[in-house]
């Protein structure tokens, strides 16, 4: 049977040991990341290590096209502007690569626009494998079991389940412009001027959707003082939480590395 949840979330199914894991071991493996890539040595180096790592493991659990996807329409436009900005006018230019006329373009700054490149890269990956293979169920489910409140649990993994909403939106609305005849595609031009009409709607329809959800919740008794009891169980086994606790005192043990070295 069709899991309609996959419609209104940004998980991807998938039968792959990844999805099993738990999302806290996830979140510990961002966190590794980013610390590693952003205080540890060799952030270049390191940051195309991890980005190796993240794309074998998304083709491990199934979800490496939306991750390259997501990546490319991410870092490409980043790159297009971060590559020339930084290879002419970073401040700590020297080596001269290439010149013309009163322009050149240094090493200096395109090792540096690289590097956050590569960083942004290898954080983004590790952050969509959570995404593409964390139903969000799981996620409130293992925050709600770790003790957190049921109202800081949704705050928290509500934006799981609000983007693919939002973006759904979106789509219907563009839809309907073009129905009446409005032209919301072609150049870079009509597109900045599609997005007036778009706005809103979109911001009417987001605000009347958040309410429905806040009357569902309290007609569910979300304010209750009572424990709340649920019937999906993620699983948490002593050799996740061992996996996950190692993760942390590793990255307790950069955040000291970092300020000590």
């Amino acid at each position: 049977m069709h899991d309609s949840s996959e419609n209104i979330t940004l998980y991807i199914k998938s039968e792959s040991r990844i999805k099993r894991l738990h999302p806290f071991n996830k979140l510990a493996y961002i966190l590794l990341t980013g610390m590693l890539v952003y205080l540890g040595p060799a952030a270049l180096e390191i940051g195309l290590v991890f980005i190796f790592i993240n794309m074998l493991l998304a083709v491990y659990g199934g979800v490496a096209a939306p991750v390259l996807k997501t990546v490319c329409c991410t870092i490409l436009p980043l790159a297009v502007f971060m590559l020339p900005i930084h290879g002419f006018l970073y401040p700590d230019n020297k080596t001269v690569l290439y010149s013309w006329h009163m322009i050149s373009l240094y090493r200096e700054g395109l090792i540096f626009a690289c590097t956050v490149l590569v960083q942004l890269t290898a954080l983004l990956t590790a952050s969509l494998l959570f995404v593409f293979t964390t139903h969000p169920a799981d996620f409130l489910t293992a925050l709600t079991e770790s003790g957190c409140s049921p109202v800081l649990a949704y705050l928290i993994g509500s934006p799981l389940l609000l983007l693919p909403a939002m973006r759904d939106r979106v789509g219907v609305i563009q839809a309907a412009q073009r129905a009446r005849g409005m032209d919301c595609e072609g150049s870079l031009w009509k597109r900045i001027q599609a997005v007036k009409p778009l706005l809103s709607p979109f911001v009417l329809g987001t605000l009347v959707e958040i309410e429905q959800r806040a009357i569902s919740l309290e007609v569910r008794g979300f304010n209750s003082c009572r424990r709340v009891s649920s019937w999906h169980q993620v699983e948490d086994s002593l050799g996740q939480q061992i996996c996950r606790w190692t993760m942390l005192v590793c990255c307790a043990g950069i955040i000291v590395y970092h300020f000590l070295s």
